[in-house]
């Protein structure tokens, strides 16, 4: 796939930006992006509020959220060495010192430039924005060493997909109490969807935003012959609406977020499944599931 456009390119400066249906802050929260994710303007401005399509969706964000590129400074952006954020939360400061001042958070799944720099178990970054600071050596992983060890890229045979899927619901039930919010993609709050988008992403697999969009994915299970890591959907049969998505993590049970991530079992929920998913091994073969290596949007591809 070939990114080309005459709109404007930008990255998200924030640890995680708000994406909103209209130019309003009272507008319904659509989706939240991670610092470092690269998205396309539409050209469509209202006052300090910027329209941009981040992969699959369309919304409004604010100018502040955003450090616009040139075509050229994409793609160097693509090419640049990067860090991403493997602890859950951190600081950027403007000195390799925990009593230096924070220029800003810093969370799992958030990207950021190398500079080379390092000093006493600190690294110096290059923000989106064109600040440098600081973080912890121990808090990021080098972004291209990070996708290409994930262990979602390993699932051709029954061993590598099983530990995949422990990987992936291990990290859902590790945020078990987070609060449930609407559009919420971050590790600050979650919906049902970006719960499960969001642990697929740490596992090096972009899956689509929405249940509704997940659901058409994959390869469809039959009830009763689901696998840790599916996604099991809730709503109704006739006529097909997805409400609800959650991953199934063995023995009768899902971790979901549902007012906040819990674990229920099935019975516990006591919601009809409408449908179930298997993304593992079904990973870049034109399903619409597709790795972090290999999307446009992070890597550089071959004829870009």
């Amino acid at each position: 796939m070939i990114l080309t456009s005459i709109l404007t390119w930008a990255v998200v400066t924030l640890s995680s930006a708000f994406m909103r249906q209209s130019p309003d802050y009272e507008a319904p929260l659509e989706n939240q992006m991670l610092m470092g994710a690269l998205v396309q303007t539409t050209g469509e401005t209202n006052r300090y509020w910027v329209e941009v399509t981040a992969e699959d969706y369309t919304g409004w964000v604010t100018e502040m959220s955003l450090q616009t590129l040139s075509d050229a400074e994409k793609d160097a952006y693509l090419e640049a060495a990067k860090w991403i954020c493997i602890d859950e939360y951190a600081r950027i400061r403007e000195q390799p010192s925990e009593r230096s001042m924070p220029l800003c958070d810093f969370t799992m799944g958030d990207i950021v430039r190398k500079t080379g720099g390092w000093k006493n178990g600190w690294v110096e970054v290059l923000l989106p924005d064109g600040r440098k600071g600081w973080v912890l050596s121990h808090q990021v992983m080098d972004f291209r060493a990070w996708a290409e060890s994930r262990s979602g890229l390993n699932t051709s045979d029954e061993v590598g997909r099983a530990f995949c899927a422990r990987e992936i619901t291990s990290l859902a039930c590790s945020f078990v109490g987070t609060p449930y919010m609407w559009g919420g993609n971050s590790i600050k709050h979650f919906d049902c969807s970006g719960l499960v988008k969001f642990c697929y992403f740490m596992n090096g697999i972009i899956l689509p935003r929405n249940g509704s969009q997940q659901i058409k994915t994959g390869q469809s299970v039959k009830d009763g012959e689901w696998q840790p890591g599916d996604l099991l959907f809730f709503g109704s049969k006739k006529p097909l609406k997805v409400t609800h998505v959650a991953l199934y993590i063995g023995d009768g049970k899902i971790v979901h977020s549902s007012q906040k991530v819990r674990i229920n079992t099935l019975t516990e929920y006591g919601r009809e499944v409408v449908g179930a998913t298997r993304v593992l091994g079904n990973v870049d073969c034109g399903k619409g599931i597709k790795s972090i290596v290999k999307s446009p949007y992070y890597f550089p591809q071959d004829g870009d």
